[in-house]
């Protein structure tokens, strides 16, 4: 059995949202299933960490002291395809 890489995933507040985060998320969930088990961002022990932003505000990553995990910050639709490849890369390492 292949272990799976944890993925942390912490959303902003969501005040002022561009796009469907949440679609956007369960979309990549879906698409790399087998590859990863994503959490929330608060989860110990994790391999990565996905900073979810509605808006180019980029309130997702405030109020975090110090990540040790790789992450990757993302504000639009546009992020789609990079978050896939980060994914992607992420797995490899």
């Amino acid at each position: 059995m292949e272990i799976r890489k944890k993925i942390g995933i912490k959303y902003c507040g969501g005040c002022n949202p561009t796009y469907e985060r949440v679609e956007m998320v369960e979309r990549v969930q879906f698409r790399m299933r087998d590859r990863f088990l994503f959490l929330s961002h608060d989860q110990q022990e994790r391999d990565g960490l996905i900073l979810i932003n509605g808006c180019p505000r980029s309130c997702a990553s405030r109020n975090l002291n110090h990540i040790e995990a790789p992450h990757l910050s993302i504000a639009g639709e546009s992020d789609f395809e990079n978050l896939v490849n980060w994914l992607i890369n992420l797995d490899e390492k």
